[in-house]
Protein backbone atom coordinates (compact mmCIF):
# COMPACT_ATOMS: atom_id res chain seq x y z
CA UNK A 1 0.00 0.00 0.00
CA UNK A 2 2.77 2.56 1.14
CA UNK A 3 4.42 1.30 -2.57
CA UNK A 4 1.84 2.13 -4.44
CA UNK A 5 0.73 5.88 -2.71
CA UNK A 6 5.15 6.36 -3.09
CA UNK A 7 3.94 5.96 -6.82
CA UNK A 8 1.05 7.72 -6.69
CA UNK A 9 3.21 10.61 -5.27
CA UNK A 10 5.69 10.79 -7.99
CA UNK A 11 3.24 10.83 -10.89
CA UNK A 12 1.29 13.69 -9.30
CA UNK A 13 4.18 16.02 -8.77
CA UNK A 14 5.51 15.11 -12.58
CA UNK A 15 2.01 15.62 -14.06
CA UNK A 16 1.81 18.91 -11.65
CA UNK A 17 5.12 20.36 -12.45
CA UNK A 18 4.92 19.61 -16.36
CA UNK A 19 1.65 20.99 -16.26
CA UNK A 20 2.95 24.22 -14.59
CA UNK A 21 5.48 24.43 -16.84
CA UNK A 22 3.41 24.56 -20.11
CA UNK A 23 1.35 27.22 -19.03
CA UNK A 24 4.62 29.31 -17.27
CA UNK A 25 5.78 28.70 -21.34
CA UNK A 26 2.40 29.64 -22.92
CA UNK A 27 1.91 32.90 -20.62
CA UNK A 28 5.44 33.88 -21.23
CA UNK A 29 5.82 32.99 -24.97
CA UNK A 30 5.69 36.77 -26.10
CA UNK A 31 8.72 37.46 -24.04
CA UNK A 32 10.46 34.13 -24.91
CA UNK A 33 9.69 34.02 -28.63
CA UNK A 34 13.33 35.89 -29.62
CA UNK A 35 14.65 32.55 -28.84
CA UNK A 36 13.52 31.38 -32.34
CA UNK A 37 15.80 33.79 -33.61
CA UNK A 38 18.67 32.88 -31.86
CA UNK A 39 21.56 30.68 -32.86
CA UNK A 40 21.02 27.16 -31.79
CA UNK A 41 24.76 26.84 -30.65
CA UNK A 42 24.54 28.81 -27.52
CA UNK A 43 20.98 26.99 -26.80
CA UNK A 44 22.49 23.52 -27.44
CA UNK A 45 25.54 24.07 -24.92
CA UNK A 46 22.84 25.24 -22.01
CA UNK A 47 21.30 22.12 -22.70
CA UNK A 48 24.43 20.21 -22.30
CA UNK A 49 25.33 22.08 -18.88
CA UNK A 50 21.82 21.70 -17.48
CA UNK A 51 22.51 17.70 -18.48
CA UNK A 52 25.59 17.17 -17.11
CA UNK A 53 24.28 19.07 -14.07
CA UNK A 54 21.62 16.72 -13.78
CA UNK A 55 24.13 14.00 -13.34
CA UNK A 56 26.59 15.78 -10.88
CA UNK A 57 23.37 16.23 -9.12
CA UNK A 58 22.91 12.38 -8.90
CA UNK A 59 27.00 11.45 -7.91
CA UNK A 60 26.24 14.21 -4.80
CA UNK A 61 23.29 12.27 -4.00
CA UNK A 62 24.77 9.24 -4.16
CA UNK A 63 28.08 10.58 -2.10
CA UNK A 64 25.67 11.94 0.52
CA UNK A 65 23.55 9.42 1.26
CA UNK A 66 25.94 6.12 1.12
CA UNK A 67 27.42 8.80 3.99
CA UNK A 68 24.44 8.23 5.83
CA UNK A 69 24.57 4.30 5.54
CA UNK A 70 22.40 4.40 2.01
CA UNK A 71 23.56 2.73 -0.49
CA UNK A 72 22.22 3.77 -3.58
CA UNK A 73 23.29 2.97 -7.31
CA UNK A 74 24.15 5.15 -9.62
CA UNK A 75 21.28 4.94 -11.53
CA UNK A 76 18.81 5.31 -8.76
CA UNK A 77 20.94 8.47 -7.61
CA UNK A 78 20.52 10.24 -10.92
CA UNK A 79 16.79 9.11 -11.07
CA UNK A 80 16.15 10.69 -7.34
CA UNK A 81 18.36 14.05 -8.14
CA UNK A 82 16.18 14.48 -11.04
CA UNK A 83 13.14 14.54 -9.75
CA UNK A 84 13.61 16.49 -7.12
CA UNK A 85 14.97 18.72 -9.33
CA UNK A 86 11.45 18.78 -11.32
CA UNK A 87 9.81 19.28 -8.16
CA UNK A 88 11.47 22.29 -7.24
CA UNK A 89 9.81 23.72 -9.75
CA UNK A 90 6.41 23.47 -7.71
CA UNK A 91 6.76 26.20 -4.64
CA UNK A 92 6.81 25.36 -1.20
CA UNK A 93 10.56 23.17 -0.99
CA UNK A 94 9.33 20.42 -3.55
CA UNK A 95 12.15 18.63 -4.56
CA UNK A 96 13.15 18.43 -0.90
CA UNK A 97 9.54 17.18 0.49
CA UNK A 98 9.67 14.30 -2.54
CA UNK A 99 13.47 13.34 -1.38
CA UNK A 100 12.27 12.96 2.07
CA UNK A 101 9.17 10.92 1.16
CA UNK A 102 10.89 8.71 -1.04
CA UNK A 103 14.30 8.13 1.16
CA UNK A 104 11.85 7.36 4.20
CA UNK A 105 9.70 4.92 2.16
CA UNK A 106 12.03 3.15 -0.44
CA UNK A 107 15.12 2.98 2.71
CA UNK A 108 13.74 3.89 5.99
CA UNK A 109 15.77 7.70 6.46
CA UNK A 110 14.36 9.24 9.22
CA UNK A 111 12.86 12.53 8.29
CA UNK A 112 15.02 14.11 11.22
CA UNK A 113 18.89 12.90 9.79
CA UNK A 114 17.01 13.89 6.31
CA UNK A 115 16.30 17.44 7.49
CA UNK A 116 19.14 18.00 9.70
CA UNK A 117 21.78 16.72 6.84
CA UNK A 118 19.84 18.38 4.02
CA UNK A 119 19.96 21.90 6.50
CA UNK A 120 23.72 21.80 6.92
CA UNK A 121 24.83 20.48 3.51
CA UNK A 122 23.43 23.76 2.91
CA UNK A 123 25.03 26.00 4.70
CA UNK A 124 28.19 24.22 3.47
CA UNK A 125 27.58 24.92 -0.16
CA UNK A 126 26.58 28.93 0.99
CA UNK A 127 29.82 28.72 2.69
CA UNK A 128 31.73 27.58 -0.32
CA UNK A 129 29.65 29.85 -2.98
CA UNK A 130 30.86 33.09 -0.76
CA UNK A 131 34.45 31.91 -0.54
CA UNK A 132 34.47 31.22 -4.30
CA UNK A 133 32.62 34.77 -4.72
CA UNK A 134 35.17 36.51 -2.63
CA UNK A 135 37.93 35.11 -4.58
CA UNK A 136 36.49 36.09 -7.62
CA UNK A 137 36.39 39.87 -6.86
CA UNK A 138 39.67 39.97 -5.18
CA UNK A 139 40.63 38.58 -8.62
CA UNK A 140 39.10 41.44 -10.37
CA UNK A 141 40.03 43.95 -8.42
CA UNK A 142 43.77 42.99 -8.42
CA UNK A 143 44.12 41.87 -12.23
CA UNK A 144 41.33 44.15 -13.83
CA UNK A 145 41.46 47.12 -11.25
CA UNK A 146 37.93 46.96 -11.35
CA UNK A 147 36.04 48.75 -8.44
CA UNK A 148 34.38 46.43 -6.35
CA UNK A 149 31.14 47.32 -4.35
CA UNK A 150 30.78 47.47 -0.80
CA UNK A 151 27.59 45.95 -0.42
CA UNK A 152 28.70 42.87 -2.81
CA UNK A 153 31.54 42.75 -0.75
CA UNK A 154 30.30 42.59 2.83
CA UNK A 155 27.53 40.18 1.22
CA UNK A 156 29.68 37.17 0.01
CA UNK A 157 31.78 37.53 3.13
CA UNK A 158 28.53 36.88 5.20
CA UNK A 159 27.93 34.33 3.15
CA UNK A 160 31.63 32.83 3.68
CA UNK A 161 30.88 33.13 7.15
CA UNK A 162 27.60 30.75 6.99
CA UNK A 163 29.86 28.23 8.16
CA UNK A 164 30.30 29.23 11.38
CA UNK A 165 27.07 28.28 13.06
CA UNK A 166 28.28 25.15 13.13
CA UNK A 167 29.69 26.92 16.16
CA UNK A 168 27.30 28.59 17.73
CA UNK A 169 26.22 27.54 21.32
CA UNK A 170 22.84 26.78 21.13
CA UNK A 171 22.06 25.56 24.40
CA UNK A 172 23.25 29.03 25.55
CA UNK A 173 21.07 31.91 23.19
CA UNK A 174 17.78 32.96 23.65
CA UNK A 175 16.01 32.63 20.59
CA UNK A 176 12.59 32.40 19.19
CA UNK A 177 11.52 28.56 19.63
CA UNK A 178 11.81 27.60 15.68
CA UNK A 179 15.07 29.41 14.95
CA UNK A 180 16.78 27.78 17.75
CA UNK A 181 14.90 24.14 16.09
CA UNK A 182 16.31 24.97 13.11
CA UNK A 183 20.10 25.77 14.36
CA UNK A 184 19.93 22.59 16.37
CA UNK A 185 19.32 20.38 13.53
CA UNK A 186 21.74 22.23 11.48
CA UNK A 187 24.30 21.32 14.41
CA UNK A 188 22.95 17.53 14.28
CA UNK A 189 23.68 17.55 10.63
CA UNK A 190 26.62 18.50 10.83
CA UNK A 191 27.85 16.28 13.28
CA UNK A 192 26.56 13.81 10.63
CA UNK A 193 28.83 15.38 8.02
CA UNK A 194 31.61 16.54 10.14
CA UNK A 195 32.63 13.05 10.95
CA UNK A 196 33.20 11.99 6.72
CA UNK A 197 35.28 14.58 5.57
CA UNK A 198 36.37 12.96 2.71
CA UNK A 199 32.92 12.00 1.87
CA UNK A 200 32.00 16.14 2.62
CA UNK A 201 34.87 17.12 0.30
CA UNK A 202 33.88 15.28 -2.81
CA UNK A 203 30.49 17.04 -2.19
CA UNK A 204 31.70 20.61 -1.91
CA UNK A 205 33.94 19.70 -5.19
CA UNK A 206 30.96 18.76 -7.63
CA UNK A 207 28.85 21.45 -6.05
CA UNK A 208 31.81 24.09 -6.91
CA UNK A 209 31.53 22.54 -10.44
CA UNK A 210 27.48 22.39 -10.83
CA UNK A 211 28.35 26.72 -9.99
CA UNK A 212 30.89 26.74 -12.86
CA UNK A 213 28.41 24.82 -14.88
CA UNK A 214 25.94 27.28 -13.68
CA UNK A 215 28.27 30.85 -14.31
CA UNK A 216 29.15 29.14 -18.28
CA UNK A 217 25.41 28.82 -18.50
CA UNK A 218 24.99 32.37 -17.26
CA UNK A 219 27.81 33.70 -19.90
CA UNK A 220 25.97 31.97 -22.73
CA UNK A 221 22.32 33.53 -22.28
CA UNK A 222 24.17 36.95 -21.79
CA UNK A 223 26.16 36.70 -25.35
CA UNK A 224 23.04 35.21 -26.63
CA UNK A 225 21.14 38.80 -25.58
CA UNK A 226 24.59 40.47 -27.07
CA UNK A 227 25.62 41.79 -23.74
CA UNK A 228 29.23 41.42 -23.31
CA UNK A 229 30.49 39.94 -19.80
CA UNK A 230 33.44 38.09 -18.45
CA UNK A 231 33.49 34.55 -17.00
CA UNK A 232 34.46 36.23 -13.41
CA UNK A 233 30.89 38.23 -13.48
CA UNK A 234 28.75 35.37 -14.78
CA UNK A 235 30.90 33.39 -11.51
CA UNK A 236 29.55 36.25 -9.39
CA UNK A 237 25.99 36.16 -10.84
CA UNK A 238 26.18 31.99 -9.94
CA UNK A 239 27.89 32.33 -6.44
CA UNK A 240 25.34 34.59 -5.76
CA UNK A 241 22.21 32.29 -7.02
CA UNK A 242 22.67 29.84 -4.30
CA UNK A 243 20.71 31.96 -1.84
CA UNK A 244 17.57 31.26 -4.36
CA UNK A 245 17.00 27.92 -2.20
CA UNK A 246 16.07 30.33 0.88
CA UNK A 247 12.68 31.00 -0.73
CA UNK A 248 11.14 27.80 -1.27
CA UNK A 249 7.76 30.04 -2.39
CA UNK A 250 8.37 30.57 -5.95
CA UNK A 251 8.10 27.82 -8.22
CA UNK A 252 12.12 26.40 -8.88
CA UNK A 253 12.75 29.88 -7.61
CA UNK A 254 11.07 31.75 -10.27
CA UNK A 255 11.70 35.51 -9.69
CA UNK A 256 13.89 35.29 -7.04
CA UNK A 257 16.97 34.28 -8.90
CA UNK A 258 16.09 36.78 -11.42
CA UNK A 259 16.12 39.16 -8.40
CA UNK A 260 19.51 38.30 -6.96
CA UNK A 261 21.18 37.90 -10.64
CA UNK A 262 19.87 41.30 -11.26
CA UNK A 263 20.84 43.01 -7.99
CA UNK A 264 24.60 41.84 -8.29
CA UNK A 265 24.45 43.01 -12.27
CA UNK A 266 23.30 46.89 -10.70
CA UNK A 267 26.16 46.75 -8.41
CA UNK A 268 28.47 45.92 -11.06
CA UNK A 269 27.29 48.16 -13.44
CA UNK A 270 25.18 45.82 -16.09
CA UNK A 271 21.99 46.59 -17.42
CA UNK A 272 19.35 45.05 -14.85
CA UNK A 273 16.71 44.51 -17.51
CA UNK A 274 19.08 42.72 -19.77
CA UNK A 275 20.38 40.93 -16.75
CA UNK A 276 16.20 39.51 -15.57
CA UNK A 277 15.95 38.52 -19.69
CA UNK A 278 19.16 36.58 -19.29
CA UNK A 279 18.11 34.66 -16.26
CA UNK A 280 14.68 34.28 -18.16
CA UNK A 281 16.81 32.21 -21.25
CA UNK A 282 18.74 30.11 -18.79
CA UNK A 283 15.73 29.25 -17.32
CA UNK A 284 13.16 28.46 -20.22
CA UNK A 285 16.17 26.35 -21.63
CA UNK A 286 17.49 24.69 -18.86
CA UNK A 287 13.79 23.85 -18.01
CA UNK A 288 13.00 21.52 -21.01
CA UNK A 289 15.69 19.46 -20.01
CA UNK A 290 14.40 19.19 -16.14
CA UNK A 291 11.17 18.37 -17.40
CA UNK A 292 12.28 15.82 -19.93
CA UNK A 293 14.48 14.24 -17.67
CA UNK A 294 12.76 14.76 -14.40
CA UNK A 295 9.13 12.89 -16.47
CA UNK A 296 11.60 10.19 -17.56
CA UNK A 297 13.03 9.83 -13.95
CA UNK A 298 9.66 10.04 -12.33
CA UNK A 299 8.14 7.02 -14.30
CA UNK A 300 11.29 4.70 -13.49
CA UNK A 301 11.46 5.07 -9.84
CA UNK A 302 7.46 4.37 -10.07
CA UNK A 303 8.68 1.09 -11.67
CA UNK A 304 11.14 0.62 -8.86
CA UNK A 305 8.80 1.31 -6.23
CA UNK A 306 6.11 -1.18 -8.09
CA UNK A 307 8.67 -4.09 -8.35
CA UNK A 308 9.80 -3.59 -4.66
CA UNK A 309 6.23 -3.89 -3.68
CA UNK A 310 5.90 -6.96 -6.06
CA UNK A 311 8.56 -8.49 -4.42
CA UNK A 312 7.63 -8.18 -0.78
CA UNK A 313 4.26 -9.47 -1.93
Amino acid sequence: MRSRAGSAVFLVIGLGTILAFVYYLHSNWGAYSKLLRISLIPVALILTATSVSSYINGLITVFLYKGLGIVLPLREGFFLASVSTLANQLPVSGGMMTRALYLKHKHDLSYTKFISTSLALYFCFVSANGFIGMLTLICLYLFSGANIPVALTLGFLLMSCSVLSFMIPVERITAPGTLQHRLIQVLEGWRILGKQPVMLGRILALQTLLMLLLAIRYWLAFQMLSQEISMAHALLFSSASVLTQLVSIAPGGLGVTEAIVAGVATLLGFDTGVSVIAVGLDRLISTLIIVFVGGISVLALGHQSSESRSEEL
